[in-house]
């Protein structure tokens, strides 16, 4: 039974798919720094959720190039600007992961982030979960608050 039952965490591991949600407005000029580390991650079972919220950047454009790029499955969703309230209702409503994680258009993730996301709820629900944060510098060296 022990055995059946390690399998089932192996295979929700491997399987649950992870919405990595994103509320923007106007981060054309960050949120490739995102977009990278998306790309660079161990666990590749995930949606990019993107919910622009009525940006007058180059967001769109910025995104569309991305999905050109299809190095990860990206859903975008452009609205009229509401809040970031609205933009998280919106993604909440679009999202197809068994999990969703808000990841905000300034942010960046670790490579293991979203495996160790994956690694965690397959053992217990949970409703919430909260990673470790830093602050850091433009050279993305830490500081200390």
């Amino acid at each position: 039974m022990d055995f059946i039952w390690y399998k089932f965490i192996y295979l929700f591991y491997v399987l649950a798919m992870i919405t990595v949600f994103t509320p923007t407005y106007n981060r054309a000029y960050i949120i490739r720094k995102l977009y990278k580390a998306l790309c660079g991650q161990i666990n590749k079972n995930f949606e990019w959720l993107v919910v622009d919220d009525g940006s007058t950047d180059n967001t769109e454009f910025l995104i569309k190039d991305f999905v050109a790029e299809n190095k990860i499955k990206i859903k975008y969703i452009r609205q009229q600007n509401g809040g970031k309230h609205i933009a998280i209702n919106t993604g909440v409503a679009a999202a197809s992961g068994d999990l969703f994680f808000i990841v905000d258009s300034d942010d960046y993730l670790d490579s293991h982030a979203l495996e160790t996301l994956a690694k965690v709820t397959a053992n217990d629900k949970y409703d919430m979960i909260y990673f470790n944060t830093y602050v850091v510098d433009e050279k993305g060296e830490k500081l200390q608050i």
